[in-house]
């Protein structure tokens, strides 16, 4: 296999899903004196190819206010509405029990981005809009690159990527090396980067959902004894109104439920949910997925950076994993302005370990609250019971608290 020239750029990010081309996004704009190359193992849509959606079987994002912010300061914002449904409420209500929280981006201005607290896209409209974009920059993407060997030294990392079994193989360097291969990360395996990993035996289901009745901007989070379910608003399309479902369960209900017809698993879920968002019409079909929490040890070191689902894989309640993605990406940015990386790794090491600091209580935060938050609301402890009720009124009657948490899921909190 021929090798060709050594090529040398001043940040490499290796993923080039939604972390890794946002992040790409940020460098491009906020530190144009670096060279970025961005490396994706599968081969990117042609730019300029309009994105088709089906109406079901979609995955989706919730986007906090905060994170939609950032994409706006990004220029992306007008391409993005077009596949954006609102969240302009969020309904949280505990089975089996009265007392709920209805969260308005109104009361807390801070949470508002042009009146919302977030919006949902499907990730088939998300990924086509950022490598569009990444097309109008400098960033050089390599696509399909399959990188086979890391090495690390102490001037930063040396690369070997080729383009597919019979591609030519290339080699890349480069002072950072920023990893954003996803959970279960290849390279972190190769780097040696230890992760911390948590099972939960439990499986979210995730589809899309036909109602009969507009769902008027709200999110609906519900708790319930097996785990807690999730309606967020997606856009009309074809003539129906449509939420997406993230339905969590223990593995045993998860695959009763995947074996039911069309019509018993709609009337299963519709039980199960209620009738807070009307008549469930139709579903798509089921995608399964097992959940876990996922930690780095480090999340950086000399010469490297982890961003992503690599570096944290959360549990999907309250929707903040990529939103935590995003502010470190931001943050990571925003470090790196004005950087020379290629003249004193010093600097750069101060400069990480200053992103390290400043990224922490927001990421002890965020995860420690999807950690804990599910099995509070599983627990059918009486005292547990009284006391996230408790929880709940005092959200409900306490407008600073209320605001509080209204600002933290919107993406303001710190």
């Amino acid at each position: 296999m021929v090798t060709k020239q050594l090529q040398q750029v001043d940040v490499a990010i290796v993923g080039g899903g939604m972390a890794g081309a946002s992040l790409a996004l940020m460098l491009a704009r906020y530190c144009p004196q670096l060279s970025v190359a961005l490396l994706e193992q599968r081969a990117l849509p042609d730019a300029g190819a309009s994105v088709q959606l089906p109406s079901f079987d979609t995955r989706a994002t919730a986007i906090s206010a905060g994170s939609l912010q950032i994409f706006s300061e990004l220029g992306l914002w007008a391409q993005l509405r077009d596949y954006c449904a609102p969240i302009q409420r969020i309904q949280v209500s505990d089975r089996g029990h009265a007392l709920g929280v209805s969260l308005h981006a109104e009361r807390h201005e801070r949470a508002s981005f042009q009146g919302m607290l977030g919006a949902v896209i499907e990730n088939a409209a998300l990924g086509p809009v950022l490598h569009e974009a990444l097309a109008q920059t400098p960033v050089q993407l390599m696509a399909p690159a399959q990188v086979s060997e890391v090495q690390m030294g102490a001037d930063g990392a040396r690369l070997r990527w080729h383009a597919g079994d019979d591609g030519e193989q290339a080699e890349l360097k480069t002072p950072l090396l920023v990893v954003a291969d996803g959970v279960n990360s290849p390279l972190c395996r190769q780097l040696g980067v230890e992760i911390e990993t948590i099972q939960y035996r439990q499986r979210a289901l995730v589809t899309t959902v036909g109602l009969q009745r507009d769902h008027g901007g709200v999110a609906y989070e519900r708790f319930t004894d097996a785990g807690p379910m999730a309606l967020l608003p997606l856009p009309r399309r074809d003539g129906q109104h449509r939420m997406a479902l993230v339905w969590t369960c223990a593995e045993e209900e998860a695959r009763a439920l995947t074996e039911l017809s069309d019509d018993a698993f709609v009337e299963r879920l519709q039980r199960a949910f209620g009738w807070r968002a009307g008549r469930i019409q139709r579903a798509g079909s089921l995608q399964g997925y097992p959940l876990s929490l996922s930690l780095a040890r480090e999340q950086w070191r000399r010469n490297l950076v982890l961003v992503g689902n690599c570096a944290h894989f959360l549990h999907p309640v309250a929707g903040q994993g990529f939103n935590l993605t995003l502010r470190d990406c931001y943050a990571l940015a925003q470090a790196l302005t004005g950087a020379d990386l290629a003249q004193d790794s010093s600097d750069q090491l101060d400069l990480l370990q200053e992103y390290g600091r400043d990224r922490q209580l927001d990421q002890q935060l965020t995860i420690g609250f999807s950690d804990r938050i599910p099995p509070l609301f599983a627990s059918s402890n009486l005292m547990v019971q009284g006391l996230r009720q408790a929880g709940m009124l005092g959200l409900t009657l306490a407008p600073p608290l209320r605001a509080s948490f209204v600002g933290q899921a919107a993406g303001f909190g710190l």
